[in-house]
């Protein structure tokens, strides 16, 4: 019986065990679909990343637009207020008041032309694209412009507005007229004045000087006083010194004649040409180009007045062919040397041949009448 009862509880642990061990085998297998069909509920609900990607990026910076002449003034006129403290004043109370607009403008660069009360003239050369921005200002000594330090950049005033804002203000167009630059001033005077004496006669010795305002004249009072300090005051070589001149937009010509004027048996001519722009000596061709012509056309008018120097007065016929022959071979600033007369012509010492012999003699034409001056 006791044996019947142990084998009776043997079996009852065996089947229990085989229960408790089917239920866990089931169970994870229905958790697993359940799990697996909600991933893909969810999957389906949620957007794929990819379609959160635009299609293109936009550039973190746009290029900038090239500035219009209006906002080129718009900034132009905001610098001023920030500028010039007191503009407001100057432009209600000043009789000249600052004027300013735009002078040119192209597809690079708009130039805005400032003129302020105290007549200063400047201009703004401003670039379209980067607004960047230098100055030039006018100089009436050289009549033209240079470039000053002031730089700024036009864009960052556009919508920089002054305190208190500026009244608005409709900005001249006119370019303002630079005024002429003034003529410099011309002296001529006499640096020397001294006597000769040819045969026991006083005769007058005087050197010319030159002065002209703004222009450094040293170099060519200096050559003209060396080479005419050479001659003698006495003796049978004394010479007798005088001078004419006549002053041109552009030159003074200097005509200095000597002579010994007792007997009239020497007689020689030197010329001086100033550039009033410089100051300086200037050749002969300089003279030329300065007075308006070209050598050739120069040449030409010294060759039409030869055909009309006879050598003289009361000359044959036949030798004032060969002279006038003979000095058409002379055509060439080593025998010619122009000047400006005193009526304004263009005049020139001449070295010719002349009558009797093989002679030669320093003879004055005037270019522009075709004869002797």
């Amino acid at each position: 019986m006791k044996r019947f009862r142990q084998a009776l509880l043997v079996f009852l642990c065996a089947v229990l065990l085989c229960s408790c061990s089917a239920a866990p085998i089931g169970k994870p297998q229905e958790s697993t679909e359940q799990t697996t069909t909600a991933t893909q509920v969810k999957t389906a609900e949620s957007p794929d990343f990819s379609e959160m990607i635009p299609e293109s990026v936009p550039s973190e910076t746009e290029p900038l637009k090239p500035l219009t002449e209006e906002e080129a003034m718009t900034g132009f006129t905001n610098y001023l207020y920030f500028k010039i403290k007191n503009l407001q004043k100057i432009l209600d109370e000043d009789k000249i008041p600052c004027t300013w607009g735009v002078a040119s403008s192209d597809k690079n660069e708009i130039m805005i032309m400032f003129k302020s009360n105290t007549g200063a003239l400047l201009r703004y050369h401003i670039n379209r694209k980067t607004g960047k921005t230098y100055v030039t200002q006018y100089a009436v000594e050289t009549n033209s412009y240079f470039r000053t330090r002031e730089t700024l950049n036009v864009r960052e005033y556009i919508n920089k507005k002054p305190t208190p804002t500026p009244y608005v203000i409709k900005p001249s167009n006119a370019t303002p007229t630079p005024k002429p630059t003034p003529r410099p001033k011309v002296k001529v005077s006499t640096a020397v004045s001294k006597t000769s004496v040819i045969g026991g006669k006083n005769h007058p010795y005087k050197i010319p000087k030159v002065t002209i305002s703004g222009r450094n004249t040293y170099a060519a009072n200096k050559t003209m006083k060396n080479e005419l300090s050479k001659y003698n005051l006495k003796g049978a070589n004394a010479r007798e010194i005088t001078y004419s001149y006549y002053v041109s937009n552009k030159l003074v010509s200097i005509l200095v004649h000597i002579s010994n004027n007792e007997t009239d048996s020497y007689n020689n001519y030197k010329v001086y040409n100033i550039s009033i722009a410089s100051g300086k000596l200037v050749k002969d061709s300089k003279v030329v180009k300065l007075y308006g012509l070209s050598n050739k056309k120069f040449y030409s008018m010294v060759r039409r007045t030869f055909k009309f120097y006879k050598g003289g007065s009361s000359v044959p016929t036949n030798e004032s062919k060969k002279i006038i022959k003979a000095n058409l071979k002379r055509v060439s600033y080593k025998y010619v040397e122009p000047y400006i007369g005193k009526n304004g012509n263009l005049c020139f010492v001449g070295n010719v041949k002349c009558y009797g012999g093989s002679g030669t003699g320093i003879v004055l034409f005037d270019a522009e009448r075709k004869s002797v001056y």
